[in-house]
């Protein structure tokens, strides 16, 4: 059996379930997987979901597909923007550089680098575990594939989510070059061009760079100064080998650097305002209780320079801060930076047993590093001026053997993985009010600097097999399992850093704490020496059991029960109390969905709609946990049973030539069914009727263009795309009931977001060039909330940006 090519026809624009994209230059140009059928324009969409070319009609599962070339031109650049054309997935960046990914509802808000995410991210089926360094994946891509529901049977990680699969664009059998480039506000530029072709008979290479250059984009509106330069770089060679017709090898070498600032954030309120406490009455306190409010704009922020290189400033609750000298080597300090690596080495064998039997081995391995700073209070003081720095060391194989019979598909296999992480963040809260409740002790220096790490090293091996069998021409059955171990290993601390916090510690606990010893306490109130230990070990058993039937007019209904598990972890966080760290335990979901995908009036309409509920077990969250010092304390926690109930509805048409419209919606309603929980002040509380944070109950996408002749042989293109989120909240206590107020600081308001694209395709040239305008109304809009002991502050969307955009083949 020749092994799965990742096939798209040139000029495939529909997203199901999704947008449809704007036509471009195929970056290559493969051979047609089936023909067009129908009177209009239409092209099948071949995706590998289940391990293997299929029309996406014929899929029974909510998939959405996107080319490549359309990603660029709408300016899908990364996996954090995949919300524009994906409904029901939502994306937020956040400060720790760790983007957290939740579909339909499903999400883990959790930025510690071994963090199992919800939903996980491959590129040609080869896993990136941790959400960290997924960052470079949407480069030079063919397409991309986000599947909704658990998956696991057929992936080589458990997830309660989904799965998002980038095919990046393989070598060519023939000699091609390409260039896109774009250029726009905030004097950002974009530039990737990929060579690709034969090196012989049986070798083939392609080599793609990418370079993203940019200004900053954010303003202090206290002082003359600016922040959000971008500074990116990715590479991709890949090498493919076909020695003989039955053994084909791909071996990819990717990386990726990004120097560039971290994102400030926007104070809306100090803590105090809202939960008085007695360190609110301290000269810290004070300050931040005077300090002014960002304005009501995406630009306009604060921040502080508070990792230093040679101690610390002196405070003083009345400077004029914004006579600073806040230059990027100045005496005070680091700027909200980041400097990230990573690089990933894997080789994919394809080795045909038979005519029927293909074995196939992915082995993998990468490497991330991170060295960032940034400022989550919204101010210049340092009450949470943060330096990440760590690691992530991954190890990954997986062997396959696929059977392709008379009315069967069947794969069998198994994955191991081994993955290392560290994790430490450096804490500057020598000007905030949670650094001074001792005040009143003479002679105390008061906490200004602690650290805390988790060093964890974790191993796992899976067993999977998955049978799709046609008991008729219009009838199959599917069926799969997958056997899930994984052994989970922890170290971990709060520290003191030289002293500064041991005498403060001391004093309040009576304890011997060391300078540079670990401070948190074991529930006898003694500090953990060297460091509290500990372990997670798990097992389970995810399955999926589903039915096809399609029509002899081709409309394909489905029906899916399947249920999904995401691995347990540990926290990095800065504790007293070692409660918080203890880990979360694996969450498990129960989905059922039903839907039906329906080529209607000769494929100028394409409908699909689904329906789905999924019975949430032990789902894990960001909540508070009680602290000996601060009273709670952001930490993990388990909610033992929610659920998830929706529906979703796309639909593509093309009523006349050159004209492609489509729509697509999500709506979910998510519930807390059973959970007592903590509170900020520490008290509990009944958290039944609670919504899933991050979680709207609408989001809608909306694509539409016009491409039509203007002379010659060149034609012109119009385009707009819309983005709709309801609103949210990024906490647990976002509805009113007898126990729990709802606390509106932490809103998510609901948003829409226009963009508009023009420009002239001209075939013969192999040229492209266009103009671009997104977020026409500069709607202001947030994607995260966070409470910092100090502040209450959000980080803002991007505002309007404007550019050009050439795109060039050879």
């Amino acid at each position: 059996m020749k092994s799965a090519r990742f096939v798209i026809l040139s000029g495939c624009s529909l997203a199901m379930l999704g947008a449809a994209s704007v036509p471009a230059f195929a970056q290559d140009a493969p051979a047609p997987a089936a023909e067009s059928t129908g009177s209009g324009d239409s092209d099948i969409i071949i995706v590998t979901a289940n391990k293997r070319d299929q029309n996406i009609l014929d899929v029974g599962l909510s998939i959405t597909a996107e080319s490549g070339e359309a990603l660029v031109t709408r300016g899908i650049t990364s996996p954090t923007d995949l919300g524009k054309i994906v409904p029901g997935l939502t994306v937020q960046p956040s400060p720790f550089n760790t983007p957290v990914y939740t579909l339909r509802g499903v999400g883990f808000y959790e930025t510690t680098l071994s963090a199992a995410p919800t939903v996980a991210v491959y590129v040609d089926e080869i896993q990136l575990p941790f959400s960290a360094t997924t960052k470079g994946a949407a480069f030079d891509i063919e397409r991309v594939e986000v599947l909704k529901g658990p998956q696991g049977t057929l992936f080589g990680q458990n997830t309660t989510g989904g799965a998002i699969n980038y095919v990046a664009a393989k070598p060519t059998d023939t000699f091609s070059a390409g260039v896109d480039a774009s250029f726009g506000r905030f004097s950002t530029f974009d530039l990737q061009g990929f060579v690709s072709g034969p090196l012989s008979d049986t070798l083939k290479a392609r080599v793609a760079l990418r370079t993203v250059q940019g200004g900053a984009w954010q303003k202090s509106f206290t002082r003359d100064d600016k922040l959000g330069k971008q500074d990116q770089f990715q590479g991709r060679f890949l090498l493919a080998w076909e020695p003989s017709d039955s053994v084909r090898l791909l071996f990819n070498a990717n990386g990726w650097m990004d120097n560039g600032d971290t994102q400030a954030a926007q104070i809306q309120s100090d803590t105090c305002a809202v939960t008085p406490a007695p360190t609110c009455g301290s000269p810290a306190g004070i300050a931040f209780a005077n300090y002014p409010l960002a304005p009501q704009n995406a630009r306009a922020a604060d921040w502080g320079y508070g990792i230093y290189r040679n101690g610390f400033n002196d405070f003083n609750a009345s400077t004029d801060y914004s006579q600073f000298d806040y230059s990027e080597q100045g005496q005070f300090g680091r700027r909200p930076k980041r400097d990230d690596r990573f690089y990933q080495l894997s080789l994919r064998a394809d080795i045909d047993l038979s005519d029927v039997l293909t074995l196939t081995s992915i082995t993998a391995y990468s490497d991330y590093k991170t060295d960032s700073v940034q400022d989550f209070d919204g101010t210049v003081l340092s009450s949470v001026d943060t330096n990440t720095s760590g690691y992530i060391r991954d190890f990954s194989q997986e062997l396959r053997l696929s059977a392709t019979l008379d009315r069967a598909n069947i794969i069998v296999g198994g994955n191991y993985n081994k993955a290392s992480t560290f994790d430490r963040l450096f804490y500057n809260f020598s000007q905030g009010p949670s650094s001074d409740p001792l005040f009143t002790i003479p002679n105390s220096p008061q906490g200004q600097l602690t650290f805390n790490y988790s060093d964890q090293d974790i191993e796992g091996y899976a067993f999977f097999g998955n049978v799709e069998f046609e008991i008729t021409d219009s009838l199959t059955l599917i069926g799969g399992a997958r056997y899930t171990k994984t052994n989970r290993d922890f170290q971990g601390c709060t520290n003191d850093y030289q002293g500064g916090t041991a005498i403060w510690w001391n004093a309040l606990f009576g304890t011997n704490v060391q300078p540079n010893g670990c401070i948190t306490l074991d529930p006898t109130l003694t500090p953990y020496n060297p460091a509290l230990f500990d372990k997670l070990n798990e097992d389970n058993l995810s399955w999926n059991v589903g039915v096809n039937y399609e029509t002899a007019g081709d409309t394909l209904f489905y029906g899916r029960v399947s249920r999904g598990y995401k691995s347990g972890s540990f926290p990095t966080a800065s504790v007293a109390s070692g409660l918080g760290y203890t880990p979360v335990t694996q969450e498990s979901v129960t989905a059922y969905e039903v839907g039906i995908k329906a080529p209607l009036a000769d494929r100028k309409l394409e409908l699909t709609a689904a329906a789905f509920y999924y019975d949430y077990k032990d789902k894990q969250l960001r909540g508070r946990l009680p602290d000996p010092v601060f009273g709670t304390l952001d930490g993990l926690v388990q909610i033992p049973k929610s659920r998830v109930q929706g529906v979703e509805m796309s639909l593509l048409a093309r009523p006349v030539d050159g004209l492609r419209i489509s729509i697509g919606g999500t709506y979910i309603d998510t519930k807390i069914q059973e959970f007592i929980g903590f509170q900020p002040d520490a008290t509990t509380a009944d958290f039944k009727g609670q919504r899933f944070p991050f979680a709207p109950k609408l989001t809608a996408i909306a694509d539409a263009e016009y491409e039509f002749p203007v002379g010659g042989s060149v034609d012109a293109y119009l385009g707009v795309s819309m983005t709709h989120n309801s609103k949210t909240s990024s906490t647990l206590a976002n509805r009113d009931t007898a126990t729990i107020d709802r606390d509106a600081r932490f809103d998510m308001r609901s948003y829409t977001l226009i963009d508009l694209r023009a420009g002239i395709n001209i075939p013969d040239s192999k040229l492209r060039v266009g103009a671009f305008v997104r977020n026409v109304g500069n709607v202001y809009y947030w994607t995260n909330v966070q409470d910092t002991l100090a502040s209450v502050s959000r980080f803002a969307g991007m505002p309007r940006t404007y550019g050009v955009q050439v795109s060039w083949r050879y």
